[in-house]
């Protein structure tokens, strides 16, 4: 389980296991093992008390990466509901045991022309912030049609954004990623102030989130990656057909098949982009 969201994950992973008939086993992250704990107590005798058979809720007690793997592994488990960083997923699919995961986002979100700008604004920014940006399906980046972009960043700055001048966005970009290329667990969850403070700079206290202009993806940006605290790439383009092709490229980097969000008051722009990368709309 990841430390990013632990108890929700504890409370929906219980209630489509017992829904489904099944009795469940967790193992929190060492990061979270107090409330992880908690939550599966709460829930646990919620079930039983509703009927549940005793144990049909429960968590391993050595959290290990060695417990984890032998309970991955076990002859008695059918299937694994993997939730985490990448390298916990790939050794639950790697254990030869059934596997339905959810990895690391990246969630790309575009600004479409017709887009109602201050409402879009405002969705996320109140993502990004939830938190201070831990979930993994808040957005991560920005792209917005160049026609509209004045707009947007003045919008964005008067609901509490901060754009990074270059040498702010290298310090920041710093701090966001360990030598290894991992994110920095420093940042995660940290507030927009707290951040900028860790990496040398100031910024007003009204500040809510951190968003530094970007023009090019790839694994060693920070900017283009999953970032778990309240900061944002930016990228302008063209028209909707170029944002299609930096969404794709984003996602591609990091994240794929996980979250994309689009504003816009055209259908059609949906649906072109349904097609052009074979997604679902809800």
């Amino acid at each position: 389980m990841p430390s990013t969201n632990p108890t929700s994950t504890v409370i929906y992973k219980t209630l489509i296991a017992l829904k489904a008939g099944n009795a469940i086993i967790f193992s929190p992250h060492p990061g979270a093992r107090q409330c992880s704990w908690k939550a599966i107590e709460i829930v646990k005798r919620a079930a039983e008390a509703a009927g549940a058979p005793a144990g049909s809720v429960d968590a391993i007690s050595q959290l290990t990466l060695e417990a984890t793997s032998e309970l991955m592994h076990s002859k008695d488990v059918s299937l694994i509901l993997a939730t985490g960083g990448e390298g916990m997923v790939r050794a639950a699919y790697a254990s030869g045991t059934p596997t339905i995961s959810g990895g690391p986002g990246n969630g790309p979100a575009f600004i479409e022309r017709s887009a109602d700008i201050p409402h879009a604004v405002k969705d996320i920014i109140t993502s990004k912030t939830f938190d201070n940006g831990v979930i993994c399906a808040s957005e991560q980046s920005i792209i917005v049609e160049r026609c509209i972009y004045d707009e947007v960043h003045r919008e964005l700055e008067a609901q509490g954004a901060y754009f990074m001048n270059e040498s702010e966005a290298a310090k920041m970009a710093a701090l966001l990623l360990r030598p290894n290329g991992t994110i920095n667990p420093k940042v995660v969850g940290k507030t927009a102030l707290y951040l900028s403070q860790m990496a040398g700079f100031c910024v007003p206290a009204s500040t809510r989130v951190l968003i530094a202009a970007q023009t090019t993806v790839s694994h060693s940006n920070p900017y283009s990656r999953e970032k778990l605290c309240p900061v944002l790439g930016l990228y302008v383009e063209e028209d909707w057909k170029a944002a299609c092709h930096r969404v794709v490229e984003l996602l591609t980097n990091e994240g794929l098949g996980h979250t994309l969000v689009i504003h816009t008051r055209n259908q059609d722009v949906i649906r072109q982009f349904c097609l052009e990368n074979r997604l679902t709309a809800f």
